[in-house]
């Protein structure tokens, strides 16, 4: 028979564990505003490398430096390689919302380790795990609260016994911590220098005013020793914080303030844990009473005990340090944002260690149930807006598996924040950028409003020659949500069909040419046909019954042309962005075809549209004088061609069959960038490709 007297606080917290957990299970979607975007670009940092992919290649960059904000990018990544999507993000958020209430356990038993009572305050580990920054989609920062209570715990715990050992392990929770988040970085180091400074700055003090009529310098110079060696070994934890700050400072040396009432209004509503609506803020109330309630009770506590000066009284400064920081930080340098928010979140967790955990049984056990109700509360609440939330959601990513690889989409909306649900949702969107989802179900997608790119703290960015702005990119789909239905999409209907519609959502996707224009073709004496391209200048001589190809013939549907390199305007000059491809002149003695030729350095992708069928397709290409070049092909996503070396002015020709079976063959072209033999005009210390031109025969 079930027994209560048997449970202890682990079972309680492990009951209480599954059930923060649960809303991530039982629902289809996490209702977070970017969280998406991270598995996007945990999907292109995992395919970047394959070349069949060039539209995502052409779009990104790859920005591969330490830098904040890595962590939950390898983690998705990793993760990615064995679930689908939608399950990536779940098992992320397992261990990134179940860690915070874990990590907070851990540093509360590091600070009370021998005290009765000591987990009675450690229950507000679960009501923040659900915060206001984590539905924002701020997932590394998510990461970075566990990591900084397990990194400050471990810190307490072996302060007084700083071992090697200990002190490795110390270097990797703190670089843990700054691979997830700058400010939670900042905050730790910090914290603990404040914890250290009142720990044995406090002990010297005291021992000098014992000593103060004879040795008293001895006495506080002997006791600050630990306090050297502390500052000795955070040495390079201070350097990555302060080429950090320097560096954003120079960069960004003004910030946003948000002002005072706003900062008011934020403090006294808790409004790190508040999110989708104002519901959270009376019921945070009650959180500030129970905490009003224990620090009376531990200043009563500590008058009556004459426990003046405990060592957990650095974490009241610790507090009210983070406070004023809270007050007087602005709310963004640059593109860098939410400073006080992050700093909020630790101010009430920060202020639990100093509160007296052990006040009699009664007492504790009624603190502990007020905060176990208060969690419940709020956990009740958020599984209830989740169930609203979730579906919606998904009307919005039904699409996403009708997208085709090697396309482009865009998304667009009057209000994101409108809610058949909920009416309006007032802090986040949970729907702008869960369309991201339309990007990661096949393969070679390029998410255009993929707003990581523009940043330099993610490690996806735009290619850099591209245009700061992809808003002339021709998008292949456009997803179009919560339009009124009096919006005729004027703009779009000529160039669109709608290929999915919900009660909410229409999915657009960019009319295609009926077929391939047969016109363009020749046709053999045995019926089949035939086409040439001859890829040099605009207005080179063109070989006889090719067609010409430039370094700026884009692909137009049912014909041919490049699929690569965008075509579009810069937002300053108006003009049309330069092509990375360019033309080569070859000796007059090579003939039209092999004379002159299209090279780049880039992955370039030439498409044409064609009958379903087996195609003999023949490439020529030739090479630089003095200088060798090595040549890839892929075609149709198959590799058909590896590292073929062409050396000097030779001119070669390659054929390989392929069956058509979707009406188009995508030849993409790239050299690996190690090879490059050099001497005269083509000295260069890069890589390159030249390409001549090609024939596609129809064979039967």
């Amino acid at each position: 028979m079930f027994n209560w007297k048997n449970w202890s606080w682990k079972h309680l917290f492990v009951v209480l564990l599954v059930l923060h957990l649960l809303p991530l299970w039982i629902f289809a979607y996490f209702p977070s505003q970017d969280g998406v975007s991270h598995v996007y670009n945990a999907k292109v940092l995992n395919e970047y490398a394959q070349h069949e992919n060039y539209k995502m290649r052409d779009a990104w960059q790859l920005n591969i430096t330490i830098f904040p904000n890595w962590l939950s990018h390898i983690m998705l990544a990793a993760i990615l390689r064995v679930f689908p999507p939608a399950m990536t993000e779940k098992v992320f958020l397992s261990i990134a919302i179940g860690m915070i209430p874990i990590s907070f356990f851990y540093f509360l038993n590091a600070v009370h380790r021998d005290q009765e009572g000591k987990f009675v305050y450690a229950w507000l580990g679960f009501p923040f795990a659900y915060n206001y920054l984590l539905y924002m989609g701020f997932y590394n920062f998510t990461l970075s609260i566990s990591c900084f209570f397990f990194s400050f715990g471990f810190w307490w715990k072996h302060k007084d016994d700083m071992q090697i050992k200990h002190l490795a392990w110390l270097y990797v929770l703190l670089l843990l911590t700054y691979l997830s988040h700058i400010a939670s970085y900042g905050l730790i180091v910090l914290g603990i220098s404040i914890a250290a400074g009142c720990t044995w700055g406090g002990k010297a003090l005291s021992a000098a005013w014992r000593e103060r009529h004879t040795e008293w310098f001895r006495e506080f110079i002997g006791h600050l020793k630990p306090l050297f060696r502390f500052l000795l070994y955070m040495v390079p934890v201070y350097f990555v914080l302060m080429e950090y700050y320097l560096e954003s400072v120079k960069k960004h040396p003004r910030g946003n303030h948000r002002g005072m009432e706003w900062i008011s209004e934020y403090f006294w509503g808790v409004k790190s844990i508040v999110y989708f609506s104002d519901w959270h803020i009376p019921v945070n109330y009650f959180l500030l009473v129970v905490l009003g309630i224990a620090i009376v009770v531990s200043i009563g506590y500590r008058i009556y005990r004459k426990e003046w000066v405990k060592q957990t009284d650095a974490f009241l400064l610790i507090a009210f340090v983070f406070t004023y920081m809270f007050i007087r930080a602005p709310w963004s340098y640059g593109p860098g944002g939410w400073i006080n928010d992050r700093i909020h979140l630790y101010i009430l967790l920060m202020l639990a260690p100093w509160l007296i955990p052990d006040f009699g049984k009664f007492g504790r056990y009624t603190v502990a149930a007020c905060l176990i109700v208060f969690s419940l509360l709020h956990w009740g609440r958020t599984a209830y807006d989740h169930g609203r939330i979730s579906p919606e959601i998904a009307e919005l990513v039904s699409g996403a598996k009708l997208i085709e690889p090697h396309t482009t989409f865009r998304h667009r909306s009057p209000d994101w924040h409108k809610s058949d649900a909920l009416g309006r949702i007032g802090y986040v969107t949970p729907f702008v950028h869960s369309t991201a989802f339309y990007g990661v179900y096949a393969d070679d997608i390029v998410h255009l409003l993929n707003y990581e790119a523009n940043y330099d703290y993610f490690p996806v960015n735009r290619n850099n020659y591209k245009s700061v702005e992809l808003n002339y990119i021709t998008e292949d789909y456009i997803i179009a949500w919560f339009y009124p239905e009096s919006e005729d999409f004027a703009g779009l209907t000529p160039n669109y069909d709608i290929i999915h519609e919900t009660k909410n959502l229409k999915l657009f996707k960019r009319k295609l040419a009926p077929g391939p224009v047969l016109d363009l073709w020749d046709k053999m004496e045995a019926g089949n046909l035939v086409i040439r391209f001859d890829m040099q200048p605009d207005n080179g001589e063109i070989a006889l019954n090719h067609h010409p190809i430039g370094p700026r013939t884009m692909y137009e549907t049912g014909k041919f042309g490049w699929d690569t390199e965008w075509n579009h305007k810069d937002s300053r000059t108006d003009a049309r962005r330069i092509s990375p491809r360019e033309a080569y002149n070859g000796p007059e003695s090579a003939g039209p075809l092999a004379r002159d030729a299209v090279w780049g350095k880039e992955d370039a992708a030439f498409k044409l549209d064609l009958p379903e069928g087996t195609y003999r397709v023949t490439n020529t290409f030739s090479g630089a004088k003095n200088a060798t070049h090595t040549v890839n092909l892929i075609a149709n996503d198959v590799k058909v061609l590896k590292d073929f070396i062409v050396d000097n002015n030779e001119v070669h020709q390659h054929t390989y069959t392929v069956e058509v079976t979707d009406g188009y063959l995508t030849q993409v072209i790239f050299t690996p960038k190690k090879r490059v033999q050099t001497g005269g005009e083509w000295d260069r210390k890069d890589h390159f490709w030249i390409w001549n031109g090609c024939t596609i025969e129809q064979i039967f």
